[in-house]
Parts: C-alpha cells; structure tokens; sequence
C-alpha cells in the first residue's frame, strides 16, 4: 500500500514528460479532432490578432520632410529689435526665436520661455519665471539676465529700435538667475502683449556695440531659442540673399517639430512669387493677394488658408474738411445706406466679416448686439430732415434753398446750390476700388453723389492721411490682440502722427478708453468698452465696414492644425510644431 500510495498522482497540471505520451493513448479519430481544435484555436488566435492591431493601429506624424516657401522682400534684420518693419524678418525671428509668453488663438497669451506669469493687485508688477530646460541654439541657458538685456536693448536709443514705445516707462528687474519682473510706472492692462518679444542671448550681443547692432552677423546667421536653429543662406552675384534654410532643433523646450528642414526663397513682388509657385520653384507661398486668390483655388497641390486678421476696414468722415459732415444726420444716413453684406458677398464671396463697432469678435469688450441697419428708406428721411431734397431731373440731393448760408455764393452774390457731393479716397488696390465702387451706388441710391479717389500706396499716407486731405477716407486699420480703442479714438491722438484721423473728440470717450486700458477687473474693462462703442455710434465718426482675412498657400503634403484666426501674417506659424509630412504607424 505505501508503495501505491507513493506513485498515486493525486491531481494538478500533467508533467511535460505525460503530455508526450498523449499521442500513443489517442486513437486516430481523438488525434484528429485535437489537430483540428488545435488548428481552429490557433487560427482564431491569429484572426483576433489581426483584428486587434487594424482596429487599434493609428497614423501618427513622424519626424522628417523639408518644405520650401517663397516670400516677397528679403531678410535683413533676423532680429526681434527690428523685425516688426518687415513681415519676412518677422516670418524667420518667429521660427528661430521665441518671448516669454505667445499667442494662442484659444487661449489668448499663455506662458512659452516662461513657465509662471504672476501679476500683483495694482497691475503694475509683472513677474516671471524662466523655464529651466530653456536653452539658446549654442546651448546656453536662457536666463532673466537675457531677458533684461534685450528689453534694455529695446528701450536704448542708441540701438533705434521700433518696439521702444512698448517698454516706455517700464523696468525689467532681474531678480535670479531664471526670474525677472517687469515695473510699470502705472497699470496698462495691454501690457502682457508686448511679452512676446523674442529674446537674444546676451552673451553674444553684449560684445556688440549698440551702433554696431544692425550691422552684426547676428541679423542674418541668429542665435535664438526657438522651434528651428539658422541652417544657411545663398546670395546672388548683386549680393541679395536668394533662399534661406532653417532646420529642426531637437533640444526645443516643449515638442520638436517634425518636419526636419525649411527653406524659402525671396522675390521682388507678388506676381513674381506666384509666377514661381505655378512653376514648382516653390511649394507654398507667404501672402495670396486678392488677384491671386482664384488662380491658387484651382492649384491641387496648394491649399489655401485664410484665417481672420484684426483688421477693420473703415470709412472715415472728415467734418473739418467738408461741412455737410457736421450734420448728425447726413453722417447717420450715410451709414444706413451702406449695405455691408453686399460689400461681404459680392467683393470678398464671404470671406470677410460684416462688423459694426471698432472691437472685434473674440477681443475684450465686444458688443454682439451692436448692429447697423441696412436701411436706405431710413437713409432718405434722414438727409429729407437734414434739409437735402432731391431736385427735379435729378436723383442728386441739393440742400433746400432757405437753408443755404452765405457760403453758398459765389464772388457776384450769386447764390449757387449746395449739392450733397463727396470724394471718396483710398488706395489703388482691386479690392478696396470695387469697395470704393459700390458704397458710391449704395451712396447714389438715396441721392449723394461719390466721386472715387484712387491713390497709389505709397503716395496715401504723405499725401491723404498726415495732411487730413481728405473728405471720405476708406481704409483698413490694423488692430492688436487687446484692442485698445485709445490709440483710435482719443482726442490725444489727432495730431499728424497720432491714429485718430478724423480729430473726434467727446470727453465722455476719453474717460472711457483712459479708465479701461488700466482697468484688471475683465468684466469692469468690456463695460466701459461697450459705452464707449454706444457713444461712438451715436456720433458716427466712421463707418465700421468688414473684418478681413489673411490669404497664403500651403503645400498639401503638410498636415496641420486648422487655424482660424492670425494677429499678424507670421502667426501662420503659430503651430509650427504640429505641422508634419511624414507619419508612422503604431497601436493605440
């Protein structure tokens, strides 16, 4: 019995040694169906494999790929001191460097060199924290002591740059090695705008002196601390620089870009870089004018992006120049008979935006409920109530006999009659003369008669805007992304040099735009934003027209984010770092 019982198997998994006796206790039929059950649970295995990895692989982007763009002009100065002069110097200091914090079209400005923004009660203390994986192309650390470099730098008269008005009566403080905090003299709520400047390493610039600065190398080989490193740069035998190429920096502080290499090339106008793209020189191109816009909709290899600008077009009245301008009522009518969505529709096939108000959609202080009626009866009763009537034989408006002043006549005592008759001034330019065109007949259709001024774009701001030498000016006006209305609307700003071209002035206004651009509270600031817009309508100043767009075209081949809104034309870039050619496959 101890014998049996040492040798009983009492239960558990067969050995290895007992399953390779399996085959020689099954009969024939058993082998089969275990070859059979082993072959369906072997194949099911398989398929459900298969099926596992189909329904769970993705394409992701892969690092690799150059793309090439052609631009109009020629790089000068790669350098955040002086590239706001130039929107192909602000294409590469986009790409190569980068600012304490930078624009998203979700987020608004959020951190990027920094990676805290603290800002005290009064709102005259910005403080920011340095990340600390932050480094410049030749490997050096970014520090607060580069930061307070380049915002002295900027504010240095010596170095001539541009951007000094944004940092007047502001002191950058380094507090250590990666903290720095910026003093104003007073609140300014727009202030953290201007943090997006790109920051040079001062280690390379402190050598140079300030004179000397748009001399450097530095402008055309720069040393930031962006998504791309400066590759290289070919010349002509005129000494112009042809093309330029960036490459991928690895060791970028958030994600590498994928796409490995980028280069551009450089032309004199628009119709020479659109010439070149249809030729396959180039594979996307910078800007699409409104001339070249139907020509890149038939191209299957570009596709063509226009995300919103802040820029207004406006019609400007200038009261000081033209007395029937004066009357409320001439100015109120003429911004009733205006149709906007035609204007949108006809000119522009709707990609531009009808607005109403100086702020736009998205910015502090929008107003969605200002609205400007299309409404030409409205229009005739009020020219009818300012004295204008319409004279037999006529569809003209001449201002009635018994309301003419002594200005009517001529050297003889002759009276002559007043006719409601305006020039209306802007730019040559196609879509801005069909504008000009069709806001005459919206104009012509309630009796005022528009005679279109068309002026080259070089000759309109010494010739029409400084000399305020016009009666009815149509212009389109750039904004930032904290909007600001002071610039526009303060009676401070009518001088020759300032931006309010039409010399309004209303004290309630003022008051306004002085206590909102130092107001922290957003909700205070977009209410005192909104009154301000009501009191600006009520006095019709201008008429706010269209938001337009910016046009440029992209290789197909680049995969990327949609982007539906730029500050200025280098935001295209924004999102640089999600753009990619090549993918990859693997199991989610």
């Amino acid at each position: 019995m101890r014998q049996v019982l040492s040798v009983r198997k009492t239960g558990g998994i067969p050995s290895w040694k007992q399953w390779k006796q399996l085959p020689s206790v099954l009969t024939r039929s058993e082998k089969n169906i275990l070859i059979g059950a082993t072959g369906i649970i072997v194949l099911s295995l398989l398929i459900a494999g298969v099926s596992y990895v189909t329904t769970h692989q993705i394409v992701i982007p892969a690092v690799g790929g150059e793309y090439t763009e052609g631009l109009v002009g020629e790089p000068q100065f790669i350098n955040p001191l002086y590239a706001v002069s130039s929107d192909v110097d602000q294409d590469l200091v986009s790409l190569i460097y980068s600012g304490l914090v930078r624009w998203d079209q979700e987020e608004g400005f959020i951190p990027d060199l920094a990676e805290s923004i603290e800002v005290n009660d009064e709102g005259t203390i910005y403080t920011l924290k340095i990340r600390d994986n932050a480094k410049f192309h030749n490997g050096e650390d970014v520090l607060a002591r580069d930061v307070v470099f380049t915002i002295n730098a900027i504010q240095n008269p010596s170095y001539r740059s541009p951007l000094a008005d944004h940092f007047y009566n502001v002191t950058a403080v380094q507090e250590d090695d990666k903290t720095v905090s910026f003093i104003l003299e007073e609140a300014f709520a727009p202030f953290i705008q201007h943090l997006t400047v790109g920051i040079l390493p001062s280690s390379l610039w402190a050598e140079i002196l300030p004179q000397n600065a748009p001399l450097a190398a530095f402008n055309l080989q720069p040393v930031g601390s962006g998504p791309y490193t400066f590759a290289e740069f070919t010349k002509d035998k005129k000494g112009s620089i042809r093309s330029y190429s960036i490459k991928r920096n690895s060791n970028y502080y958030f994600e590498a870009p994928y796409i490995e290499d980028i280069h551009f090339k450089f032309y004199p106008d628009i119709f020479a870089l659109h010439e070149a793209l249809q030729n396959k020189n180039i594979e996307g191109v910078s800007v699409v004018g409104f001339d070249q816009r139907e020509k890149i909709l038939t191209n299957r290899n570009v596709e063509l992006l226009e995300p919103f600008l802040p820029r207004e077009t406006v019609l400007y009245f200038n009261q000081d120049l033209s007395p029937a301008l004066k009357d409320d009522s001439v100015r109120q009518a003429i911004v009733s008979a205006i149709d906007k969505g035609a204007i949108v529709s006809d000119v522009y096939q709707e990609t531009a935006r009808v607005i109403h108000s100086p702020i736009l959609e998205g910015m502090i202080g929008y107003d969605e409920l200002r609205v400007d009626i299309y409404d030409p009866t409205q229009s005739e009763t009020l020219l009818e109530e300012a004295g204008y009537a319409k004279q037999e034989g006529t569809e003209i408006r001449l201002l009635k006999k018994s309301l003419r002043t002594e200005e009517t006549s001529d050297e003889e005592g002759t009276e002559t009659p007043q006719t409601l008759r305006f020039t209306l001034t802007t730019v040559d330019r196609t879509d801005l003369r069909l504008v000009a065109e069709q806001i005459a007949e919206d104009l012509h259709a309630v009796g005022i008669d528009v005679t279109v001024n068309l002026v080259p774009s070089e000759r309109i701001g010494i010739d029409i805007i400084d000399p305020r030498n016009f009666e009815l000016l149509l212009a389109p006006i750039m904004l930032e992304a904290d909007p600001d209305p002071y610039l526009f609307w303060h009676s401070s700003q009518t001088k020759t040099s300032g931006l309010n071209l039409v010399g309004y002035s209303n004290a309630d206004v003022d008051t306004l735009l002085e206590e909102a651009r130092i107001e922290r509270d957003p909700e205070i600031r977009s209410q005192k934003y909104q009154e301000f817009q009501e009191l600006l309508a009520t006095d019709a100043p201008a008429v706010y027209l269209y938001q337009s767009t910016y046009g440029y075209g992209l290789d197909t081949k680049i995969q990327h984010p949609a982007l539906n809104s730029i500050l200025i034309p280098s935001d295209r870039f924004v999102d640089i770092t999600q753009w990619y050619i090549k993918t990859k496959k693997a199991l989610q």
